[in-house]
Formats: structure tokens, sequence, C-alpha cells
């Protein structure tokens, strides 16, 4: 084995190509033909969108597990360790099981460059077959069309959301974004789209593959009210509705997830639905965390159409704490977000992200007045407010480096 530990082969993984994003299917569908990871497990449930598709995954992972089914899940990025992409009936891959998968890609690579998302999404894919599954449900990384996950041959596919995100890579309307993403149809097989009044691009894309179109405000739909969400849905013969209370996560993540697995006669009882939907937690989405009087509420929250689902259940925030990439629209973000009487700006490492100093001239120049700017995440938090609720986000590294910062709190801060 060329490497023993995680970290020395995710160093490797980032240094053997030039780029981080390389789209395209042809170099990881040779070396996945190689390894014979292109079905993985008997059920393979792909899941792309814009938004929400990484709580849509949990949620279709958890219900097929609570029917007694032995459950894959690959998800991206991580939160704290890298691990955390691959799991099997909620548990995270091990350290010698992820180096044994990458060292599976290495050796049927040969020559063949793999980007780190594509020797990562063909090094779960391996891992997943030997474990002998009953299920997977895999995450797109980037759009849909060109990205590693759509190398499988998956029995349903979904699409919880399209809005403008990844504009370089997807394009700059929200028809050539629908193309992208509802790429990942087969033909024959069906794909449930979550997002309200899609693109006529979507369902045509869909048509053109071949596929089964499942359109929400057509086949499902959902109704929310401050007690209740009731979700209407079609079986292969006939239009039902399930009835939830105490939920948390977003509606419309829950409806879709309940028409996919109603499409393939894999939806668990009403009962059943119920005790997931309200026993899932997402790291990331919607965690709070307490501490006396105040506060923390940790959601990625990276692009308008994310943000825009926290104003629905947060009336108005005491505190902000923002951390972008710089490819991101900031003043999207700020203006989908729920009113706050205090701003603070914090810089996030790495190549793409924003130092303080230039969040704050973006979020100026949005007509945004900036309270705070920090360069680290510690020191912002220890400024927060005594009482109240604080938001944190920005970023899938904003949430990571709050979480830590939580987690080590010497018991103050409590996980609710």
């Amino acid at each position: 084995m060329l490497y023993s530990s995680p970290d020395e082969w995710l160093r490797y993984l980032e240094a053997i190509h030039p780029s981080g994003i390389d789209l395209g299917l042809e170099r990881v569908a040779r070396v996945a033909g190689t390894l014979d990871c292109v079905k993985p497990a008997p059920l393979v449930i792909l899941v792309g969108g814009t938004n929400g598709k990484g709580t849509t995954s949990a949620l279709i992972a958890a219900l097929l597990r609570k029917q007694g089914m032995k459950v894959g899940m690959y998800n991206s990025p991580h939160i704290h360790r890298y691990n955390e992409r691959v799991s099997v009936d909620g548990t995270d891959i091990s350290d010698s099981d992820l180096c044994l998968s990458f060292d599976a890609v290495e050796q049927a690579r040969g020559d063949i460059t793999l980007t780190y998302f594509e020797f990562g999404t063909l090094a779960a894919l391996w891992h997943f077959k030997q474990q002998m599954l009953d299920a997977v449900v895999l995450e797109i990384g980037l759009g849909g069309r060109l990205d590693a996950v759509n190398v499988v041959d998956p029995d349903i596919s979904v699409v919880t959301s399209i809005g403008l995100d990844h504009q370089d890579w997807l394009g700059d309307t929200l028809d050539d974004i629908a193309y992208e993403k509802c790429s990942i149809a087969r033909k024959g097989k069906w794909l449930v789209c979550g997002q309200p009044d899609a693109p006529a691009q979507a369902s045509e894309t869909v048509e053109n593959i071949g596929g089964l179109f499942a359109a929400r405000g057509e086949m499902f739909d959902v109704i929310e009210s401050e007690q209740q969400l009731i979700v209407s849905y079609k079986t292969n013969s006939e239009p039902r509705t399930v009835t939830l209370t105490g939920y948390h996560i977003p509606h419309h993540n829950v409806a879709t997830a309940i028409q996919s697995l109603a499409l393939i006669d894999l939806l668990p009882s009403p009962e059943m639905v119920s005790e997931v939907v309200a026993g899932l937690r997402v790291p990331g989405r919607w965690q709070s965390w307490k501490n006396g009087s105040a506060t923390v509420v940790l959601d990625v929250a990276h692009n308008p159409q994310a943000a825009a689902y926290l104003r629905h259940h947060i009336e108005e925030l005491d505190c902000l704490v923002l951390g972008m990439l710089s490819d991101k629209d900031v003043a999207g973000v700020l203006e989908a977000l729920p009113p706050f009487k205090r701003f603070c700006v914090v810089t996030l490492t790495g190549w793409r992200g924003l130092t303080c100093d230039e969040l704050a001239a973006k979020s100026s120049a949005a007509g945004f007045t900036v309270d705070q700017s920090f360069e680290t995440m510690s020191a912002a938090l220890e400024s927060i407010p005594a009482t109240g609720t604080t938001l944190v986000a920005g970023s899938f590294h904003t949430v990571e480096a709050a979480a830590e910062w939580l987690h080590a709190g010497e018991g103050k801060w409590n996980s609710i």
C-alpha cells in the first residue's frame, strides 16, 4: 500500500491532478469499469440539486435503514473528517478501510489522472461494493451530467432543487442548470424533482433521455402549518397523503424523499416516516447549540436559495456571523437571510476563502453595515451576545470552524 494513513492519502490526492475540478465522465468510467463498481448495490439512488441534497440523502437512507436494509451513503463535503463522506448504516468508514479503498483506486487507475473528488468517489463506490449492501444513496458533488458520481447505474434519480450556483461551471440561467442537474436521469427510470415550478428544461431533459419525470406540484406536494406537515404523493397506483408533526428539516426535502421511495415501493408506514423525520439530524444543517440564554444556529446557507429557507424559521437574528467563499453571491445571501441586529464577518482560510476585510467590503457594497471583523472563528464566537440567537453561516468551512469551537467549549455549549 502506498500510504497507511488517510491524511497521507488525501495529500497525495490533492497533488496528483493539476486542477481541483475536471468535469467529464470518460476517465472516471474507465476506472469504475476496472473496479466493477458502477452498480455498487442492488438499489442505487442518485441525489442531486442546488440545495437540500445532503438532507434528502440522509432522510432517504434513514427511511431505508428503518426497514432493516443495509445502506451505504456518500456525501460531500465533510464537516470534520473526510471519513464522514462514506458511511454504512450511519457509521463512518474506518481509517483502515478508507486507506484500502484509496489503494484499490490507485491500483486500478494506471496512468489515468483523477481529481481529488473523482478519486474519493471511486474509493467510496469500491468500498460499498465490498460491503454487500442492500442499497446506496449517492449525493452528486457538482451539477450532475458530468459529475463523477453520475458514473453509476441508478434505479431512481432525485433533483431536490434548481437554483443559481456554480454558474462558472453549470451556466448562467436556470434552464442551463436544470439541464445539467436533470441529466442524472436514466431511460425508463423515474427522476423526482423537488423544485416548485421547475424550468421547462427540467422535464424536457428527462424526456429526451427517455426517463419518467415526477414533478412537485403535479405528482407530489406539501402543505405546511405551524402544527403539522401534510405531504401528498403518488404510488404507482394511487394518490396518498402522510401527516407529520415534530419535523425540523425543510419540508420540501421531506416531500421529495417520500415521493422518491413511494415510486420504488420502499416507503415505510406513516408511523415509521414520522419517527425518522422527527429524529433526523444532519451536520451543518439547522444545528442548534444552547448555553444559558444564548442560542447558536449553524447552517451552511451558502447561496440565496438556502439562505431564504432560514427566513421562514427565524423572524430576527440577534447576531449574524458570516464567512464565505470568493465565488459565492454575498449580496444575494445577505438579502435572503432573516433580519439581523449585529453583523460580524470572519476570515475563511484557503485559496477560495474571503478574508474578513474582503467580505466586509462586499457586504458594504451590497448595503449592509458590518459591526465587527474577525480573523478567526474563535474570536468571533467569543464576542457574540450572551442572550438571543446567533446564526453562523456562509459555507461548510464556516460551519466546521464554529462546530469545532462549540465542541471544545468545556461543556458550556450543548447541542439541542
